[in-house]
């Protein structure tokens, strides 16, 4: 066979080959041709000369291919059956078999695009490859300044609000058993719902396992607490420590939850600082929480002791903590330390407290389209302190410090 290879395609043989008229041995020959890739060039010279032999108008750029492929079609199906086209008594030259010609030219095509076909399957399969391995590292991140609210979508159908101050990464397509973001301050989800692959929001400590679900999430650094409030579907709060993960508790609709950590000193209730602290031991923990969880009722408020912090649950109207995704800067009897927070991250501005009384104070309202200056003018009308704004500072860039104000008690 590789004797045959190395032999010169001749012409004569081919057209004999295509009249069926060829010897066995000059058969063989031109399949050999055609399973050798090295003639593939050469074959195809040789078949177009055969091809304008054929039919002399081939190169005539007016003619209708679409007609003559119709007449041979139409041709094909009169015999009833797939049979070479036999010579006619009139004519001394045989004439070629349609059959025979269509099949063999796509014999050769099929090796030409044998390479182009490999390489086309090996760029696919590696770009796939590529992406896969990259899913570990290619993180998209949304980051929303002090003073701005923005809203998103993730690749999976998953919308929300971020809150100013905020971050909000995700990869750039999810893969695996489950959807894993991370959060870094405030953010609303209206999770879309796969049973198959539950939704993972991972902040400073715990994550929040979410299947399909409304819900906020409050978790700024360096607060020493974080917040979750579930409007609809149910979420589970999965405690991170010592590269393990224990689970709280489920919470269901309308429960609102601080998670102090032990830290931190922040009363969150002053209307009911004494009220019901329940000390439970850690093996029974998961337990008797999901009790507590389950038959809370609306207005009920426990907190719930753990060995790290507590939680303080609550079974309330969910509209006061997701109301800043609607515009709303909404306060209910708020200490003012928090309420000074808020509104430096809403406005985009720096409170320097200079009298510590000020933080026994509580404030009740809501802010919708008020500016900066309303809001201050509001806060000094119904409370006993005072705000003066200092000169802004400009910085190296030329861009300008966030604006500081120094709030005191009135004399």
């Amino acid at each position: 066979m590789s004797s045959n290879h190395n032999k010169e395609i001749n012409y004569c043989i081919i057209k004999k080959y295509f009249e069926d008229t060829a010897s066995d041995e000059e058969k063989n020959l031109v399949n050999s041709w055609l399973q050798n890739p090295e003639s593939a060039l050469k074959f195809e010279s040789r078949l177009r000369l055969l091809w304008k032999e054929m039919d002399p108008d081939a190169s005539n750029p007016a003619i209708d291919l679409n007609e003559l492929l119709h007449k041979i079609h139409h041709t094909i199906n009169l015999t009833g059956k797939k049979e070479k086209i036999r010579s006619s008594p009139q004519r001394s030259k045989p004439v070629v078999s349609f059959n025979i010609v269509l099949r063999n030219i796509a014999r050769v095509a099929a090796i030409l695009l044998l390479p182009l076909l490999g390489y086309i399957g090996w760029e696919i399969y590696s770009q796939k490859m590529w992406v896969e391995n990259q899913t570990e590292i290619v993180y998209n991140e949304i980051i929303c300044p002090l003073g701005v609210r923005s809203q998103f979508e993730l690749p999976d159908g998953t919308k929300g609000s971020l809150n100013n101050g905020s971050r909000l990464k995700f990869p750039v397509k999810f893969y695996g058993d489950t959807r894993n973001v991370e959060l870094v301050g405030e953010a609303f989800f209206d999770v879309y719902h796969d049973k198959n692959r539950p939704f993972i929001i991972s902040t400073d400590g715990l994550d929040i396992k979410v299947l399909g679900t409304r819900l906020n999430v409050y978790s700024y650094p360096g607060e020493g607490y974080q917040e979750f409030t579930l409007e609809s579907g149910s979420i589970e709060l999965i405690k991170k420590e010592n590269n393990q993960r224990i689970s709280i508790g489920k919470m269901k609709p309308g429960q609102h939850v601080v998670y102090r950590f032990e830290e931190s000193k922040v009363n969150f209730d002053l209307e009911n600082p004494d009220k019901e602290s329940i000390p439970i031991d850690k093996a029974d923990n998961k337990k008797k929480l999901e009790d507590i969880l389950i038959e809370m009722k609306p207005g009920q408020s426990v907190v719930y002791e753990l060995k790290d912090g507590e939680l303080d649950i609550k079974l309330d109207n969910v509209d006061y903590y997701t109301a800043w995704k609607d515009g709303k800067l909404v306060l209910r009897n708020d200490p003012m330390p928090n309420v000074l927070k808020r509104i430096e991250r809403w406005y985009n501005v720096k409170f320097n407290i200079l009298d510590e009384s000020i933080c026994e104070y509580t404030y009740w309202a809501t802010f919708e389209e008020e500016t900066l200056d309303q809001v201050l003018k509001l806060l000094t009308l119904s409370g006993p302190f005072k705000f003066e704004k200092l000169p802004k500072e400009k910085m190296a860039g030329g861009a300008y410090k966030a604006q500081e104000i120094d709030v005191m008690m009135k004399k």
